[in-house]
């Protein structure tokens, strides 16, 4: 719709509406953290007539988001309407559908005005009091207004009930200590004490990555007491140094045993299922929404994600929001 029309139409038919009740909302820009600690874990020990494995492994990484309010809003942006919001927004579709119908003759006389006067404020404003002068008293003006009382009530979109703080950037700090030990009666030992080779690795790593990026949002829904959050992540790959010493003879591997510090690179898994983002956490609000906090254990099957050896363990999030 060219803009003169919407004024013309604006003036004619539509109404104000009633300022929403305000909420305890941050004010829009107003800062926060949410902070979130990863700690997996995986230890054990598995021996049999033959073979022996041990592990232990721990890795903790946490991710710093910096988050900015955006202004409070009656819709969400995170999360599904509810029934009631469902209910209303059918309602205001066939209600516009409804205005669109009665008003068109007034519509077409606006484009009409419109075409003839361009861009020329001076031009639609003197048309359009000319088009208000020949309407008025008439039975298509009452019915216009009427309309435009009714859609007015009907598209009001009520109080803010919505918050959502978006992510400007994240930090992350992480720390690795693991361990294996094996000891096996592969052919390749009969010549060494016992016919058994030992085989032993260790990763350690410990860092910051500078500020990234970050997907991570809250939203606070203040009618319902509850927030959801998506966590921030750490997608950045973490960097460690692993360490193998065996006693395996030479030559009996395709690909030899590194021998001395080696540097590597691993993604933090977050997920039982390898996505790699956690699925949003609704919560319920406790006390003041400005800090809120909670916990999810997630078990871990065995795979390749985990340890060298596939070992599975148990992931431990830990997370903080805090707003200023």
């Amino acid at each position: 719709m060219h803009p003169g029309t919407k004024l013309i139409v604006l003036a004619i038919a539509a109404l104000g509406m009633a300022p929403a009740d305000a909420a305890d909302f941050a004010a829009s820009g107003a800062k926060a953290t949410l902070s979130v600690e990863y700690r997996f874990e995986a230890a054990g020990k598995q021996q049999d007539r033959y073979d022996l494995r041990e592990w232990n492994v721990k890795r903790g990484v946490e991710v710093v988001a910096e988050l900015v309010a955006q202004k409070p809003a009656p819709s969400p942006a995170m999360q599904s309407l509810d029934a009631a919001q469902t209910a209303k927004l059918q309602q205001q579709q066939a209600q516009a559908q409804k205005a669109s119908k009665q008003m068109a003759p007034m519509m077409a006389s606006a484009q009409a005005i419109v075409a003839r006067c361009g861009d020329d404020e001076k031009c639609i404003e003197r048309e359009t009091m000319k088009l208000g002068a020949s309407m008025s008293g008439t039975v298509q003006l009452d019915a216009d207004l009427k309309m435009g009382k009714e859609t007015a009530a009907v598209m009001q979109p009520g109080a803010d009930r919505y918050q959502r703080w978006q992510a400007r950037s994240q930090k992350v700090s992480y720390r690795f200590d693991e361990s294996w030990h094996v000891v096996h009666a592969d052919p390749i030992c009969l010549t060494l004490p016992k016919a058994r080779c030992t085989h032993d690795m260790t990763r350690t790593g410990a860092g910051e990555i500078a500020p990234t990026p970050s997907a991570a949002q809250v939203e606070m829904d203040m009618q319902a007491g509850t927030m959801i959050l998506q966590l921030p992540v750490p997608h950045a790959a973490l960097a460690y140094v692993e360490t193998q010493t065996t006693d395996e003879p030479s030559g009996t591997h395709d690909t030899p045993t590194p021998k001395g510090p080696q540097a590597g690179q691993l993604l933090l898994r977050v997920t039982a299922d390898c996505k790699p983002n956690p699925a949003p956490v609704t919560i319920t609000l406790k006390g003041g929404w400005r800090s809120q906090s909670g916990e999810q254990v997630v078990s871990m099957g065995a795979g390749s994600w985990h340890g060298a050896s596939g070992e599975g363990g148990k992931l431990v999030v830990r997370w903080r929001f805090v707003a200023s």
